[in-house]
């Protein structure tokens, strides 16, 4: 047959089972925009930190980068100049801070960078870079930035930094014209001189990028090494771009799992939605094959239907997709803006299109082909009673590879979405013999009843177990409720983690100051407060104690790890319920002692260390410590350290704090104490003040935003459930209505017949859910430890219980109630006699 036939072939027959296909359509586009989304937003927040790398170095290869946030001397800029070899050396100052306008205020990366930038081709500091330039103090932010502070060119800027606060005129709005996709990150410009005096760090740069002559790289890099010594590590200049794809990597994890999970429901809905149109696929084939049809021509016609369906499902899932990422998934998660400035770029590989793509045509070729499998090499269709044997082969099967989840759970939890498949599979395969097993149930409860509506709904109910079409119908509800119960349940485990997590950082104190601005959430950014300040508020009423916190990030190969230094007098320096490994107390004593820290387990295997090794931090004197303890990574996915703020001031070579912990008298009121300190301390420092539970709230929204994308995914994946359950349910009683009206002849009313149709689905509903709910409570389970072991996150695993229950009366509730206006539409229909 030609193409233009089999298209023709296909439009007749479309209007029989228009339904169907729409049900079909719509599940495998919601697969492929699910895909397609997570990979796109999985794949911009590397671009974006990239791009930004990019507009800095331009042509540099190498970098010194600061072990510390003091930075290093700028005399080293002028050594590295004199480098053999080195072509051409810039520095930066680079340091978190806030910039305030009329309409608000923002966190951004303050970079400031010297005339020579000239010389590497970057277009981020070019501006700023002529030396007629250098010395103008003045900033530049991008366009967009600018608009939502509503601030135009020369209007005074405040600029608030660990050193205290500065005005700056703002010099450029830089425009996408300009900067290209950088106009999206959070950043401000200015020059080297007028950095160092707003940051503080006079004589001091944060990192020297190097543009060796060509073919010299590794000699200028072994020499660099030695100038640097303990002050500054060589890395190659783009070094940042891979240290935040460790960062991002359990958040792109994650994501992707619970988005690949939620395509596999997608792909299952639409699988589902076409067997509701099986019987009239293998009818048309065996129509065919008794036409004389051949059988290259048969496999053609389906074929068509196959693609067809394919190529409009990934189409329309490609489109969803993409208003998906620019939508819901567009925002990065916040709380690694913390340690890299990521901005809200957008990239779309063509991996993503394809691998969405592929995806969506496999499963429409699978729901398709799979029915008519056996007509379609030949066999004969049999009339005959269904044989036992491939219902215990599906049985025993499914139990198999429920089995296998379990192992899977247990033993290898990084093998997560191996599991899922093996128990969305094992579901699907004991759902014939689950609903054989409640057909029977019911009809023998049937059989003590006077109902007409009861026997007639468990006389429908007698090929339950291997009708195609209820089937579907059963699979569609089980795999909403697996689904829903395993990502709410996993993410539930993970917020407990990480809210845990939280609280074992933030009960140290009854009161914290700290640095203004997202990063505070951290403690990583250092505050300058002075001796006056530092006594005021020693002296004000309520405040018994007042320790000094110190934290900053510190590169340890490519993982940017956060180190937490509390006093060695907290009252928990070593966080509670944190280790994986060690004694609490133990630590607790070791940290307060001295020499001492607490690695994340991502930390521990990077510097190849175990419990009671000793190992040497690269710090800017480094550091040799015992091990006393290994935890999860306290919330930040590079993994942190913990040490006391001692130690951390001889290694850092800075008694700065980056946080003050306030203890105060029993009888205190936090809030009233906070009150009197913000009056005391004024404006011109730029400290905000918390209370305990202010700042575990504030650090639960930080750390939960790595958390918002898995939200977002349930809610599609509810939504998706709730429009498959109803358009299935009603495509099944539509396709149906010949066949009631006939009964309606018979002498069963119009009433009968609703109420055996809400039986029925009651029945098939029930079966599909309450199997959908145990698998979901062991998918929990295994995302749960697929989350623990893979991103490294604290989690607290609780069965959810109640969160099933309320999914299963949800979906039920919704179901019956979608097939109630149908299901009277359909019966009451008036009946015309048989002419």
């Amino acid at each position: 047959m030609t193409g233009s036939a089999l298209l023709a072939f296909y439009r007749i027959r479309l209007r029989s089972r228009i339904v169907g296909e729409l049900l079909a359509l719509v599940g495998i586009a919601a697969g492929v925009a699910l895909v397609f989304a997570a990979l796109v937003a999985n794949a911009s927040l590397s671009s974006t930190v990239r791009a930004l790398t990019d507009g800095i170095v331009g042509e540099a290869r190498l970098q010194l980068i600061a072990r510390g946030p003091a930075g290093m001397s700028e005399q080293l800029l002028h050594d590295v100049r004199r480098v053999d070899g080195v072509r051409a050396a810039a520095a930066i100052i680079e340091q978190r801070a806030n910039v305030a306008g009329p309409a608000g205020r923002a966190s951004v990366l303050l970079v400031g960078g010297d005339p020579s930038f000239t010389e590497m081709g970057g277009t981020l500091v070019k501006r700023f870079a002529p030396k007629e330039l250098a010395s103008l103090r003045a900033l530049a932010l991008p366009a967009p930035l600018a608009d939502r502070l509503q601030l135009g060119v020369f209007s005074p800027v405040t600029i608030e930094t660990g050193a205290g606060i500065s005005r700056l005129p703002l010099g450029a709005a830089l425009r996408p014209a300009e900067i290209g996709t950088l106009a999206d990150s959070p950043i401000a410009i200015m020059p080297l001189a007028a950095a160092q005096q707003a940051t503080g760090m006079t004589d001091r740069v944060s990192r020297i990028y190097v543009l060796p002559a060509p073919g010299r790289d590794d000699q200028v890099r072994h020499q660099l090494q030695q100038l640097a010594g303990t002050d500054a590590n060589v890395r190659d200049a783009d070094a940042d771009a891979t240290v935040f794809d460790v960062a991002a990597y359990p958040t792109a994890q994650s994501t992707t799992m619970f988005a690949v999970l939620a395509a596999v429901v997608g792909g299952l809905f639409a699988a589902c939605a076409v067997l509701l149109t099986a019987n009239q696929r293998r009818a048309l084939v065996t129509m065919l094959r008794r036409e004389g049809f051949q059988r290259r021509s048969i496999v053609a016609i389906v074929l068509v239907d196959a693609l067809v369906l394919g190529v409009a499902g990934t189409g329309l899932g490609l489109l969803l997709g993409d208003q998906l990422a620019r939508g819901l998934f567009d925002a990065p998660p916040g709380y690694l803006a913390t340690g890299f400035p990521i901005g809200a770029g957008r990239t779309v590989p063509a991996s993503a299109i394809a691998i969405a793509a592929a995806g969506g045509i496999v499963v429409a070729c699978a729901a398709v082909l799979l029915p008519a499998l056996d007509l379609l090499r030949n066999r004969q269709p049999t009339p005959t009673r269904p044989a036992r044997g491939p219902l215990r082969t599906a049985t025993t099967t499914g139990a198999a590879s429920v089995a296998a989840a379990i192992t899977i759970t247990s033993a290898r939890p990084s093998w997560a979405l191996a599991g899922l498949i093996a128990l969305t599979g094992g579901l699907l395969l004991l759902l014939p013999a689950l609903l054989t097993v409640a057909a029977r149930a019911f009809a023998a409860a049937a059989e003590h009843t006077r109902s007409g509506s009861a026997t007639f709904a468990a006389w429908s109910l007698r090929s339950a177990g291997t009708n195609p079409v209820t089937l579907a119908l059963t699979a569609t509800g089980a795999i909403a409720v697996f689904a829903l119960v395993a990502i709410g349940g996993a993410r539930g485990d993970l917020t407990r983690g990480l809210d845990g997590s939280a609280r074992a950082v933030d009960d140290n104190a009854d009161i914290w100051i700290t640095m203004r601005g997202d990063t505070s959430a951290f403690a990583i950014t250092p505050l300058n407060i002075s001796r006056a300040d530092l006594a005021t508020v020693r002296r004000t009423p309520g405040v018994a104690k007042v320790g000094i916190y110190r934290g900053s990030w510190l590169d340890i190969g490519d993982r940017r790890t956060w180190v937490q230094a509390p006093p060695a007098d907290a009252p928990s320096p070593a966080p509670p319920g944190q280790l994986l490994h060690g004694d609490h107390d133990q630590a607790t004593a070791a940290l307060r002692a001295g020499g001492a820290a607490i690695l994340s387990q991502a930390v521990a295997d990077e510097l190849h260390a175990d419990l009671n090794d000793k190992v040497t931090l690269p710090t800017p004197r480094p550091l040799r410590l015992r091990v006393v303890g290994i935890s999860n990574n306290l919330g930040w996915p590079s993994g942190a350290i913990v040490i006391n703020a001692d130690d951390y001031a001889r290694a850092w070579h800075d008694p700065t704090p980056s946080a003050l912990q306030l203890h105060l008298s029993p009888h205190a009121d936090p809030t009233a104490v906070a009150t009197i300190l913000r009056a005391r301390l004024g404006d011109q420092l730029p400290a905000q003040i918390e209370t305990r539970q202010q700042r575990i709230d504030r650090h639960h929204t930080a750390t939960r935003q790595g958390l918002v994308r898995l939200t977002q995914i349930s809610t599609l994946v509810i939504a998706a459930a709730i429009l498959s359950m109803t358009a299935a349910m009603t495509g099944v009683i539509w396709q149906r209505r010949p066949s009631l009206h006939r009964l309606q002849l018979d002498g069963l009313t119009p009433a009968q017949l609703w109420r055996a149709l809400l039986l029925e689905a009651t029945v098939l509903l029930s079966s599909g859910c309450l199997a959908g709910a145990t698998a979901g409570l062991l998918g929990q389970q295994l995302l749960t430890r697929a989350l623990e072991t893979i991103t490294g996150f604290p989690t607290h695993y609780s069965p959810a219980a109640a969160t099933t229950a309320t999914i299963v009366a949800t979906v039920l509730t919704t179901a019956l109630l979608a097939i109630a206006l149908p299901g009277r539409l359909a019966t009451h229909r008036p009946a015309a006699p048989a002419s």
